[in-house]
């Protein structure tokens, strides 16, 4: 039978039931030591299953949210890491993790030690990304790392949520680095559609002009954009929203650039279908990577345009229809 071991690295408390879960599920649990991936981000938990029987040994990347959507979106940015880099990483933890145990007697020693040796040897080694809800504890969705060769179609979906329509809806609690790209998401759309595109700057200092011109947009009607400014203004510290509100915001602002071509529903869903690919973006990189694959989004998502007949071919066929 396979063992499984939970290594946490968020502290936060509203992750306690997961925690607790597994651990009467059996599985050894580990904390207190920091270890950060790829672009800096710190997952909440990695699980280890080892299967010494079939030598079937995989590491899983496991994201926490409020939600099924939310949760979707946090674990699927790490699809497209190198799965020796994310290994690389781990077992460099573990390391430090073995080192803590001797240096005051832990008994869980032998077992991050098993660890350890199982990853370094030569049997195969299936590196994943999950999804899970913190209430009630669950995975939602888990996929194989892109370099593995698996895809969408092969990820394992719990059953039991509640169905989705595959975009973004209702109240959602975003932590500080949720906070921040949601925000850069929001900037960098909205910079495509009111042709405000043209920059040669890093996505980083990009993000940070002060002349943004949806921030001063909001700024100056703090009334009617009121969820867009909990998002876009101020310290990126954790926010909750309704993301309705923001599509809806945000669709009233975009009719007066590009008039009936983004519903309220179309503007969801660019920012569902944007926040995984912003995840993956080098923010030292020229800010028109993003445009580029943020105009791509937002052609799949918008109405077609109208085609408005030049004047002389819109006379002769009203003069037509007298006769």
């Amino acid at each position: 039978m396979p063992k499984t071991f939970l290594f946490r690295f968020d502290g936060a408390q509203e992750n306690d039931a997961f925690l607790e879960q597994a651990r009467s599920n059996g599985h050894l649990v580990y904390a207190g030591l920091a270890m950060q991936l790829h672009r800096g981000w710190i997952p909440d938990f990695i699980e280890v299953s080892l299967d010494d029987e079939s030598h079937a040994y995989s590491v899983t990347i496991i994201e926490l949210e409020s939600t099924a959507s939310a949760a979707l979106i946090s674990a699927r940015k790490y699809l497209p890491e190198s799965s020796q880099e994310v290994l690389s990483t781990f077992r460099e933890y573990l390391r430090r993790a073995l080192q803590r145990c001797r240096s005051t007697a832990d008994p869980r020693i032998e077992d991050i030690k098993e660890i350890d040796d199982a990853l370094t040897g030569r049997s195969p080694i299936t590196i994943w990304t999950a999804g899970a809800l913190r209430e009630p504890p669950h995975l939602v969705e888990k996929l194989p790392l892109i370099d593995h060769g698996g895809g969408l179609h092969s990820s394992v979906v719990d059953a039991q949520i509640e169905p989705r329509t595959g975009t973004l809806e209702g109240q959602l609690s975003l932590s500080p680095r949720d906070h921040k790209t949601f925000s850069r998401s929001i900037l960098i759309l909205d910079a495509v559609v009111r042709g405000w595109d043209k920059s040669d700057a890093s996505l980083r200092v990009w993000r940070n002009l002060r002349t943004q011109p949806l921030r001063n947009q909001i700024r100056q009607q703090p009334q009617e954009f009121s969820t867009l400014i909990t998002l876009l203004l101020g310290r990126k510290e954790g926010a909750s929203i309704v993301i309705n509100n923001a599509a809806r915001e945000l669709c009233d602002i975009w009719d007066e650039f590009q008039p009936g071509r983004y519903s309220e529903t179309a503007v969801l869903a660019a920012i569902t279908n944007f926040l995984p690919i912003d995840r993956t973006l080098d923010i030292n990189a020229s800010v028109r990577t993003a445009f580029e694959k943020a105009r791509v989004i937002l052609s799949k998502n918008a109405a077609p345009q109208s085609v408005v007949p030049p004047l002389a071919q819109w006379e002769q066929t009203n003069s037509e229809k007298k006769f």
